[in-house]
C-alpha cells in the first residue's frame, strides 16, 4: 500500500471524538513514527510504497490508538520546543501549553549563570529544554516519582545536558537559593479528573490531580519559595483555568509579588510569574 492509501484507511478507523480531534493528523503522526520518515517527507511523497513489516505496525498502532490509549504512549516519544523527549505511562506528556513556561524563562533577565530549579519535572522536558537552551545555568530538577526521574534522566542524556536529578517532595531536598524556580504541578481539581477522557486516564494520576480546588501542591510550594528561591528570582507557574487570580493573592500572602502572566492560545492564563523582591 502507498502512504495516502494507508493513512486514508487508518483516518477512517479513527473516528473524531474528544482526545482525538484530528485522526488524520494523528495517523500521520504513528505513521512516521512506524517507518522512520518525518512527516514532511511522507506529505511530499504520498504515492510512496510502504513495506509490509511497516504497514503491519502502523496498523498495529492506530488499534491501540482506537481503544483509547495516546500516540505518543504508543511511540514512546513526543516533541516539545523542537525536541524529542522520550515518554512513557509514568509520566505526563507534554503540552504544547508548557512551551509559555520555556519563552517566559528564556526571556526573563536572569543572570548568565543562573541557578535553575524544576519541581515536578515528570519527562524532564522543561528542565533538559532550559539546560539546552541556556547552557550556562545550573539545572537541578525534582520529583517525587523515581519511574519518572529515570525518563527525565534518559532524556537529559540524549539530548546531552547536565542536570542533576533528585527524588523529593516538591522542594524539600534542596536548600536554594535559585534564581528561577519553575513547576508544572498537578493541578487538575479532583472533581474533574473523571470528566476529562479516556486518553487522560491512561496518564499517571499523580502528576494531575491536584486536590479538590486543584491548587494543593501550588499553596505548599509557594509557601516554601521565601526558602529556595533568592532575591530578586522568579518562579514560573503552570495552572488551569481560572486559578491565577487565587495563587497570585496567595503569592502576596507569602511576601512575594506577581509580575507576569502568560495566556494559551485559548486565552487563558495558562502561567503565573511571581518575583522575590
Amino acid at each position: 500500500m502507498t502512504v495516502s492509501e494507508v493513512l486514508a484507511q487508518a483516518t477512517t478507523a479513527l473516528p473524531s471524538r474528544r482526545g482525538l480531534p484530528d485522526p488524520h493528523r494523528e495517523a500521520l503522526f504513528l505513521l512516521a513514527a512506524a517507518s522512520r520518515i518525518d512527516e514532511i517527507h511522507l506529505r511530499m511523497y504520498p504515492e510512496k510504497k510502504l513495506p509490509p513489516e511497516v504497514e503491519q505496525l502502523f496498523f498495529r498502532w492506530v488499534e491501540r490508538r482506537r481503544s483509547g490509549e495516546p500516540a505518543e504512549h504508543i511511540v514512546g516519544r513526543c516533541s516539545f520546543w523542537g525536541r524529542f523527549f522520550e515518554v512513557t505511562p509514568s509520566v505526563l506528556i507534554p503540552r504544547p501549553e508548557t512551551e509559555l513556561m520555556v519563552e517566559a524563562a528564556l526571556e526573563s533577565t536572569l543572570p548568565r549563570e543562573s541557578r535553575v530549579l524544576d519541581v515536578g519535572t515528570g519527562s524532564g522536558c522543561l528542565a533538559v529544554t532550559l539546560a539546552a537552551e541556556r547552557p550556562s545555568w545550573r539545572v537541578v530538577g525534582l520529583d517525587r516519582s523515581s519511574a519518572a526521574l529515570e525518563v527525565a534522566r534518559n532524556n537529559a542524556s540524549e539530548h546531552g545536558v547536565d542536570i542533576r536529578w533528585l527524588q523529593s517532595d516538591l522542594g524539600t531536598a534542596v536548600a536554594g537559593p535559585f534564581d528561577l524556580v519553575t513547576a508544572n504541578l498537578p493541578y487538575i481539581p479532583t472533581g474533574w479528573l473523571p470528566t476529562l477522557g479516556e486518553e487522560i486516564s491512561r496518564e499517571p494520576v499523580l502528576a494531575l490531580d491536584g486536590g479538590a480546588d486543584g491548587l494543593d501542591l501550588v499553596r505548599r510550594l509557594i509557601a516554601d519559595l521565601g526558602r529556595i528561591l533568592a532575591q530578586g528570582g522568579h518562579c514560573l507557574l503552570e495552572l488551569a483555568e481560572d486559578q491565577a487570580e487565587a495563587v497570585e493573592e496567595l503569592a502576596v500572602t507569602h511576601g512575594l509579588s506577581p509580575i507576569g502572566r502568560r495566556r494559551d492560545i485559548g486565552g487563558c492564563d495558562r502561567v503565573v510569574i511571581l518575583g522575590r523582591a
